[in-house]
């Protein structure tokens, strides 16, 4: 019996693997123009130490820490809340270029001219494309305004649908009842029979108890709250057995109603006993029962084929960045924001002023620090010292000298 789960419409990717072998793309001296990728030279501090967290590639781009942009000097910006926006300025671009999400006024000074970009802040990034608002449309009154991009995310999770084939239902979500549920001691329960265990089946008759307290009908049910179809439904006897009772497949519907699918007498294969019943039109369902003609029943383990819906949790937040703006200039309460600026407008819908109020991040960030050097890189202090100060060091021996010994006895070697 098989537990694969096939992704189908929009179901999560699958992992296939290849030997197959692949060409590597070879990048025109053309194209590495073009696309700005060419190496850059590496960046020195002070004190010497090189920026350490960059990741080699060809083009050195910057990656971006989500979770920790706020606390200096990681940000360009002086700022203490956490709960912020702020807008990322890519590598060559200055913070007024195309994706800087810079805002200015048109020459009618009746429109807002917002250019796109990227923001970021601690539950991921959000693209965001250029804008123009157009004031009279908007009837802005005469004022001041906060100009923002108000930041939501989202990480629910979403409904996915799988292909399953000879699905056992063992430890899905379901609601499990059956006609044995009222008799107080019963000794298997009906969830037995979704176990898939060799020990353990429901049966409705248990001679623990006399006649007259046996269950007086024989039907599993369960249902569950995400929409199944099933194609094939198989429930297995115990080995052994030989029942004669005939069965019947009804769905469910939530008000309660019961509609009859068809019958099944009891077949036998290498394995034992079971019911099987198969579905040329499969259909989406929350409830499903099975009902036998007599109480001399048993049934150790239920498999289906067809398909199923599972919840998916992202493995990142949905992020939404909605644009508002409100009069007045204190950012409203219970809200995360980007700012980006405070507009003066007057009666003729006119933008009088734009004060700029963005928090822009350009910064580095990739967990691979060995790959360079090391944090606070002794001989790469060293180096940069001393190529920094040539003059002074090399051109001047007495100080030359005085470093090496210093280096030599800070190893524990002594000069005599």
């Amino acid at each position: 019996m098989s537990q694969q789960l096939t992704p189908i419409n929009g179901g999560v990717e699958q992992v296939v693997t290849t030997t197959s072998t692949v060409t590597a793309n070879v990048l025109s001296p053309q194209y590495i123009i073009a696309k700005n990728l060419q190496p850059r030279p590496t960046e020195w501090v002070l004190g010497g130490r090189p920026i350490y967290r960059r990741l080699p590639a060809i083009s050195e781009t910057y990656q971006i820490d989500f979770f920790n942009i706020v606390d200096a000097p990681n940000t360009a910006a002086a700022a203490t809340e956490q709960d912020i926006g702020y807008i990322y300025v890519p590598w060559t671009e200055n913070s007024a270029g195309p994706t800087s999400i810079v805002v200015s006024a048109s020459d009618t000074k009746q429109d807002l001219l917002i250019c796109g970009g990227r923001i970021i802040w601690k539950n991921g990034g959000t693209q965001v494309y250029p804008t123009i608002v157009n004031l009279q449309d908007l009837n802005v009154a005469a004022g001041r305004y906060f100009l923002a991009y108000e930041l939501s995310y989202d990480d629910s999770p979403i409904e996915k649908i799988y292909s399953i084939e000879n699905f056992s239902l063992a430890g899905q979500p379901l609601t499990i009842t059956s006609s044995t549920d009222s008799i107080v001691g019963w000794r298997y329960p009906a969830v037995s029979a979704f176990i898939n265990e060799t020990n353990n089946f429901w049966t409705s008759k248990d001679t623990y108890f006399p006649t007259y307290a046996q269950p007086e009908s024989s039907y599993l049910q369960w249902k569950s709250n995400l929409g199944q179809a099933y194609s094939n439904v198989t429930l297995r006897c115990p080995p052994g057995t030989g029942y004669v009772a005939t069965a019947s497949f009804y769905y469910v519907t939530s008000g309660g109603n019961e509609l009859f699918q068809g019958t099944a007498a009891p077949s036998v294969d290498s394995t034992g006993q079971y019911y099987e019943f198969n579905f040329s039109t499969p259909v989406f369902n929350t409830g499903w029962k099975v009902v036998w003609s007599n109480t001399d029943i048993a049934v150790q383990n239920i498999t289906v084929s067809g398909s199923i819906v599972q919840m998916k949790r992202l493995a990142a937040p949905s992020t939404l960045a909605a644009l508002s703006l409100y009069k007045g200039i204190v950012t409203p309460p219970g809200a995360t924001f980007c700012p980006l600026a405070y507009i003066e407008v007057d009666k003729s819908f006119k933008i009088t002023s734009i004060q700029d109020i963005r928090y822009v991040v350009r910064r580095d960030y990739v967990p691979v620090a060995n790959w360079l050097t090391r944090f606070f890189d002794e001989n790469l202090i060293d180096l940069y010292e001393q190529v920094s100060d040539y003059p002074n060091l090399w051109m001047d021996p007495p100080t030359c000298m005085r470093q090496e010994y210093a280096s030599l006895v800070s190893k524990n070697i002594v000069i005599v």
